[in-house]
């Protein structure tokens, strides 16, 4: 994974802690769908179909427990655990947007 994401700790910012990224800070103007940027949100949807499918995630406490749960599960996949928990946690505080997001990608 260094390979791939390189020395991230060091540029990790301070202005990304986790009460940086609230569900308050985001979802008050950038995620209602009455300020929702279409044409962004329609880039996004896009680059998701096309090249750009992957998200990265630095965690050591995440990448220890999928790493436990690959190691004693049989078959345990990270990616499709990983996925499931994102868009269950993405679905439980904004669902809104993601309804809005699978209702575009069905077009």
């Amino acid at each position: 994974m260094d390979r791939v994401f390189g020395d991230i700790k060091t540029k990790k910012s301070e202005t990304l802690r986790n009460d940086a990224l609230s569900k308050q800070a985001l979802s008050n103007e950038t995620l209602s769908l009455k300020s929702l940027n279409l044409k962004h949100l329609d880039e996004a949807i896009e680059a998701a179909n096309g090249k750009r499918r992957m998200i990265g995630v630095w965690s050591p406490t995440i990448a220890a427990a999928m790493q436990y749960l690959k190691g004693t599960i049989p078959r345990f996949s990270i990616s499709e655990a990983a996925s499931h928990w994102i868009e269950e946690g993405l679905e439980r505080d904004y669902p809104e947007l993601m309804q809005t997001i699978r209702e575009r990608m069905k077009k």
